[in-house]
């Protein structure tokens, strides 16, 4: 690779040099530059959930199945609750990208001053409700009454910390559409750290361990925001903040909305339809709720090759679009495609075949929580592949300037097809933990039927130009 595919960086601390390459989309190998974009990408997203690996683990060895349902209870609100926000965040990452394609120092600034003022209002607003009606919420999920004082102090725990949640979101996303992946890594590196850390000193100090981990997770959640807000105020490039340019911009702002709807609309109907199933799930039991809590961890340890990939789809397709480069944003896609698809499904099958050994960090000696477990990872886990397919053709439609179609394609296959299943196929059947995760392995079936015809059509458009209309 040339000199011109990065623009590196040397830190000197102690004697020892670290080079941070931020990675030009639009020149050089795109193999290599793929994977060195992505790369870092997936290893935050491992990292992020190894240590929530950590939290679930350390409950379940330093107090119970309950204290680990407790926390596992709580997750598809605090989704629900954050997911809006974040898909404002995806939206920044694909204006940036062409923004930064096309040398357009002017749109850039006013995106990135915008990309500084949303988060800590909406995340205000989040902490705000998220203590009020914490609750209720769980009241609604029908949280098991052995579980809901526990999950109660979670969650208000937790969401205090939504500013700096989505602060780190909007902060990530313009340090990885302007090719700097690798600083979120050593980001979240020291967040993990300080997580482990405060996780395994809370825990022996206080009583109450859920607090504890609670505790422990936000902390970290505030050093994330940080370390992330004082790097854009140091990057070089036209994605720098100044406080003279962190002023409110309606131009900005219409254009984060048009393309952060949709995708707001296509990330909050995963909870509200995952919502309907862990009110299920909480309705047969702890071991049930445990036991889909420590599956999901492992499949998060799959999915950032699909979170990693189809990013990296965006950055590297937004940037060649508006660079005008045609064939390398074809290019991008299929190299990422194929990549993202090949990596999930090897990783999903080890993670499947030693699926023991990993559960038992998180699950005490309880048979029925193990039979669930491996309920979920037959139908979901296994299915993660054609999950980064999904992935990488809704990215790859929205990088085109076409994000409606990815709510269309939620709404029909997710909000629609589980909302008919939960109500009336899964009533037909006795309580049946099975009969509940076969509702994402079908949903998901359908949604690539969509994915890739979608696709098929917009590329088509794309070929005949019909993009530069949609920039």
């Amino acid at each position: 690779m040339t000199k011109k595919d990065f623009f590196r960086l040397s830190v000197w601390k102690g004697g020892i040099a670290m080079k941070i390459s931020r990675v030009d989309a639009t020149q050089g190998s795109l193999v290599r530059s793929i994977f060195i974009y992505a790369i870092p990408l997936f290893l935050t997203t491992l990292l992020q959930q190894l240590f929530n690996a950590v939290d679930l683990a350390v409950l379940g060895n330093m107090a119970n199945t309950t204290a680990v349902a407790s926390v596992g209870a709580t997750g598809q609100i605090t989704g629900l609750m954050l997911q809006f926000f974040v898909g404002l965040a995806s939206a920044v990452k694909i204006i940036l990208a062409r923004q930064i394609g096309a040398r357009d120092r002017e749109g850039a600034e006013r995106t990135v001053g915008m990309s500084l003022i949303l988060p800590v209002a909406f995340g205000l607003l989040v902490a705000l409700v998220g203590v009020i009606m914490a609750p209720t919420f769980l009241t609604w999920t029908n949280c098991p009454t052995d579980c809901i004082d526990g999950a109660v102090v979670y969650l208000r725990l937790y969401i205090v910390a939504a500013p700096a949640i989505l602060l780190y979101n909007f902060g990530s996303s313009v340090l990885t559409a302007s090719g700097d992946t690798q600083r979120p890594l050593y980001y979240m590196a020291a967040c993990g750290l300080l997580n482990v850390v405060l996780n395994i000193v809370l825990c022996l100090i206080l009583p109450e361990k859920v607090a504890a981990v609670a505790i422990a997770t936000a902390s970290s959640q505030v050093l994330g925001a940080a370390l992330v807000w004082l790097r854009i105020f140091r990057m070089d490039g036209i994605c720098k903040a100044t406080w003279s340019r962190i002023r409110w911009n309606t131009q900005a702002l219409q254009s984060i909305l048009r393309f952060g709807i949709p995708l707001v609309i296509s990330n909050i109907l995963y909870p509200v339809c995952n919502l309907m199933i862990q009110t299920n799930i909480n309705a047969i039991g702890v071991s049930a709720i445990a036991a889909n809590s420590a599956a999901t961890t492992l499949e998060t340890l799959v999915t950032g090759f699909n979170g990693a990939f189809a990013s990296t789809v965006t950055a590297f397709m937004g940037q060649n679009i508006g660079a005008q480069k045609l064939d390398r944003v074809k290019k991008s896609f299929f190299y990422c495609l194929t990549f993202g698809f090949l990596l999930t499904f090897a990783f999903s099958t080890f993670f499947y075949l030693t699926g023991d050994f990993w559960l038992g960090f998180i699950l005490t000696d309880d048979a029925q929580a193990y039979e669930y477990a491996y309920i979920r990872m037959q139908c979901v886990l296994m299915i993660y592949a054609v999950g980064t397919i999904n992935s990488c053709c809704s990215h790859a439609i929205q990088a085109f300037g076409y994000p409606l179609y990815g709510s269309v394609t939620s709404i029909v296959c997710v909000f629609g097809f589980r909302t008919v299943w939960m109500q009336w196929v899964y009533p037909y059947f006795a309580p049946s933990f099975f009969h509940l995760m076969i509702c994402y392995t079908l949903s998901w079936g359908l949604l690539f039927l969509f994915s890739t015809i979608g696709f098929a059509v917009y590329y088509r458009r794309f070929l005949k130009g019909k993009y530069r209309k949609r920039i």
